[in-house]
């Protein structure tokens, strides 16, 4: 061979690795490529130090055995992939060292976390077949040599998904965790209670799934409220979810390295609640007459009545037996004008407590609940609403700022922790553009992939991270709610994991459509073609 044509062969392995690692979403911290390929077959054999790569090894087992029809076997000796406990050289949470040669792949993590997530990687540099639902012939998996030195941004990265406004199914809500896990996000907020629904079952309360899970023709919560629900108007709608099937799925997140945050939105947003047990929820002597924002009346629990914390206490006791989590979302958003006004409880309260107006009653609440989840050895997680006023919540409390980009300022300075989520950037429920026939609200701003994409998160130390909403008021079905979902959670998950220094616009676009749809794809997800 000639030195020419030895030049030549090495720039072409060289770009063929360098697209091999381009194909990773989110963008690793580092990568540095190498010549050659591994090839990945049914002779190739794992090990492992650790019972920490458990989960990222039966991940990559189960793909393979999905798409090929084989899983690796096992070897001490001379191992083809080799899982390693590794505390010294990487250092951060959640972090991994990936080295791929043409004879052997190193993964090393300090986490089981990091283990999974470096799976993650090592598939993504694969041919997106192997993300398939369905088996294929191929047999044979090429991987460019390379080595990898990865680790998050920002310790939250969050999704949520609303099962209130319109129900899913347990096969499609781990089909959605699963798919955050594919992209290195660790949270799943799971919005389980709204007005138009209560969605978990809760034995001590059985009326909230028997009367607040469904709605429609000949129950107590009307099909739908305007603008909130979409679609038909008339008939029946209902679904809940078995503590069984809770179970399951925090098993399936776990897995993936995802912790799931359960949400029970309160006093307000709490119809479902309120029409299955108002003897415990109401003053049976409130003439308050209100509507909420979203033109629901009479939707508040009211603060002032005892049987309303025993309540709460019990809710959030069988959330804290399903939930494994540290924290439990208490919602604290959008409290209607005029709730309460009326209520002799309520003004009894304000008496007793010298409370001067509705915010200090709300503030009273707030402060009552975080005492409850102390108790229960949870730690508070709600909307910005809640530190509006002056609550005497512990300082270890975190609050999601929503409302704008800077909404976070206020919630660090009152010394709490905040999760940026600002509806500007990261609300999913909202179009991508103004177009026609594009799904999803309109009440905020349209939302395209390069407008995520182009948000930039503050960071420091009481940023917990950040998180994208997807409300389902408009989802009518999993094809709606993957294409709203869809490229952007993949914006999302970069903006969550990697170096903003590194980011840049036109070369990410170029891996959503050159790879990232293409796995997309392969998993039959009805994404929205990257614009």
């Amino acid at each position: 061979m000639t030195f020419r044509l030895l030049i030549l062969l090495t720039i072409y392995l060289s770009m063929a690795s360098s697209l091999s690692a381009n194909s990773i979403i989110p963008k690793p911290q580092s990568s540095m490529e190498k010549i050659g390929e591994f090839e990945i077959t049914k002779r190739t054999t794992i090990s492992t130090d650790t019972s920490l790569s458990r989960n990222g090894i039966e991940y990559l087992q189960k793909h393979l055995y999905g798409v090929s029809g084989y899983r690796l076997g096992s070897s001490k000796k001379s191992p083809a992939i080799s899982y390693h406990l590794e505390r010294q050289k990487v250092k951060r949470a959640e972090g991994y060292i990936l080295d791929i040669s043409q004879s052997h792949i190193t993964i090393e993590a300090r986490d089981s976390a990091g283990f999974f997530y470096a799976t993650v990687s090592l598939m993504q540099l694969m041919d997106s077949s192997i993300w398939s639902i369905r088996k294929n012939a191929r047999k044979r998996w090429s991987v460019g040599c390379h080595r990898i030195v990865d680790y998050p941004r920002y310790r939250w990265r969050g999704m949520l998904l609303d099962s209130s406004r319109n129900f899913f199914s347990v096969s499609y809500v781990k089909k959605f965790i699963d798919r955050m896990a594919q992209h290195k996000l660790n949270r799943f907020h799971w919005h389980l209670s709204d007005d138009e629904g209560w969605r978990i079952e809760i034995k001590r309360y059985p009326l909230l799934t028997k009367v607040g899970a469904t709605r429609g023709d000949g129950t107590k919560l009307p099909y739908s409220t305007y603008p909130a629900i979409r679609g038909k108007k008339s008939g029946r709608y209902s679904g809940y979810y078995r503590q069984k099937e809770i179970r399951d799925i925090v098993a399936y997140a776990k897995a993936r390295s995802i912790e799931i945050l359960p949400e029970i939105d309160i006093p307000a947003h709490s119809k479902a609640a309120v029409v299955s047990y108002p003897d415990l929820l109401l003053d049976p002597k409130d003439k308050s007459k209100f509507k909420s924002i979203q033109g629901v009346s009479n939707n508040t629990i009211n603060p002032a009545m005892e049987s309303s914390y025993k309540f709460i206490d019990g809710i959030i006791s069988e959330l804290s037996t399903l939930f494994p989590f540290g924290y439990i979302h208490i919602g604290g958003d959008e409290v209607p004008r005029g709730a309460w006004s009326k209520s002799p409880a309520v003004k009894r309260l304000m008496k007793k407590r010298k409370l001067k107006n509705n915010r200090a009653v709300e503030d009273y609440l707030f402060t009552r609940v975080d005492g409850i989840l102390k108790k229960h050895h949870r730690k508070l997680l709600g909307w910005q609403e809640i530190v509006d006023g002056n609550p005497k919540l512990r300082r270890d409390s975190t609050i999601m700022a929503w409302k704008s980009s800077k909404a976070s300022h206020k919630i660090i300075k009152k010394g709490y922790r905040a999760i940026l989520s600002p509806v500007q950037y990261l609300y999913f429920d909202q179009r991508y553009s103004k177009a026609k026939g594009e799904y999803g609200h309109t009440w905020s701003t349209p939302i395209s992939l390069k407008k995520v994409y182009s948000y930039r998160p503050q960071y420091g130390k009481q940023i917990e991270g950040i998180q994208a909403n997807l409300w389902s008021e408009t989802l009518l079905s999993e094809k709606i709610a993957d294409y709203l979902a869809w490229p952007r959670t993949l914006a999302l998950s970069e903006l969550a994991w990697s170096d903003p220094k590194s980011r840049r616009w036109s070369e990410f676009n170029k891996r959503v459509k050159s790879h990232g749809l293409s796995r997309l794809k392969m998993q039959g997800i009805s994404y929205r073609g990257a614009k």
